[in-house]
């Protein structure tokens, strides 16, 4: 794993944190949408500043970089929760056992922890406090930080705060509104965007030789060209019918909107929540227009639908969607996440207070 094995659209930012070498932080946040490939531009950084040749890409053929790609380096620490540990197989999934409860505890409960917990935190202190056994520092890796909990995050940040010498921390969040604000004014940010859609087709043709839905497979992706690769094999979004169902009881006021972004956020990412959300207002527009002929089979869903249009004008509709695509392109930036979402669901809910 080098250079070359970074997304196109992460390049740029790996040349800039080289470029400023001499004013490099202690601390820094990746932050942005899953699905853009910010684990991967972790590890490839964290390879390349353990590397004994110290240049802006691992040589791989240094101990350092054996060790690492083995899963084995002593200067790399990662944190993430069992869960996530147990779910996803990548290097980083290597390394995090080290600092995971033991097995006998784990088998204890019924459900793998979802979250990083202070006795990780506890334990990783002591490594992080000694000297680099093999590399000019040491890394510790946060993966993903917003699951650290209360605890966990505050003993974190006494170090965020004092760091030790040769040490750097990466956060990689895909909700950093999550974060403490403390946190993260203690990292230098690293924001991932959505890139241009013909940079993300020529990426997804190039890894997805053959298929012919590639343009359909990344807007059901949000854009996001990994999650557009896992929807090609067969992984599935989230479930929509419930982002509908919860936008037609805003609609007829049954729910608060501040308690269902709540519970709409709590396990899916602000983008994953939007998108749904943009369809199903196109459905509302294009129904709106057709039903005044037989061209649309009335079903009932599409009836539903046809109800919710009959209750708003079209400039209403469109002004509603282009609020809504606004947020999306900002999700997982600077704004917290949860408060956009607040701020679309009452403005949704407020159409229908005539």
């Amino acid at each position: 794993m080098n250079k070359q094995d970074l997304l196109p659209w992460t390049q740029q930012a790996f040349e800039a944190f080289f470029s400023a070498h001499d004013r490099q932080a202690h601390a820094y946040l990746l932050a942005g949408h899953s699905g853009l490939g910010k684990t991967v531009f972790a590890e490839v950084l964290a390879k390349t500043m353990l590397c004994q040749e110290q240049g802006n890409d691992a040589c791989g053929r240094c101990h350092s970089c054996q060790l690492f790609e083995s899963g084995t380096h002593p200067d790399l620490h990662v944190l993430q929760s069992e869960k996530r540990t147990l779910e996803i197989a990548n290097l980083l999934a290597t390394y995090a056992p080290r600092y995971l409860e033991d097995e006998s505890k784990r088998k204890k409960r019924k459900n793998p922890s979802a979250a990083i917990t202070i006795d990780q935190v506890r334990d990783v202190i002591p490594d992080i406090n000694t000297r680099p056994h093999i590399s000019a520092c040491r890394i510790i890796i946060l993966n993903t930080a917003e699951d650290l909990n209360i605890n966990a995050a505050n003993s974190l940040l006494k170090s965020l705060e004092e760091p030790p010498s040769e040490c750097f921390f990466l956060l990689i969040s895909h909700q950093a509104g999550r974060l403490l604000p403390t946190l993260r004014s203690r990292c230098n940010r690293i924001d991932f965007r959505t890139p241009d859609k013909a940079l993300a087709l020529k990426w997804l043709n190039s890894r997805l030789p053959g298929r012919s839905d590639t343009v359909d497979l990344l807007d059901r992706a949000a854009g996001l060209p990994l999650r557009a690769v896992a929807l090609a094999e067969g992984n599935q979004i989230p479930d929509e019918s419930r982002i509908v169902h919860t936008m037609l009881q805003l609609a007829n006021r049954k729910i608060d909107p501040v308690t269902a972004a709540a519970e709409m956020i709590k396990d899916t990412e602000l983008v994953d929540i939007l998108a749904p959300i943009q369809v199903f207002i196109g459905n509302i527009i294009r129904l709106k227009f057709v039903t005044h002929t037989n061209s649309v089979r009335k079903n009932d869903d599409d009836r539903v639908l046809i109800d919710i249009g009959n209750r708003l004008n079209f400039k209403e509709l469109f002004t509603y969607l282009d609020n809504v695509s606004v947020s999306k392109q900002l999700a997982g930036g600077p704004l917290d996440d949860l408060l956009a979402l607040e701020n679309d669901l009452i403005s949704w809910q407020k159409l229908f207070h005539k």
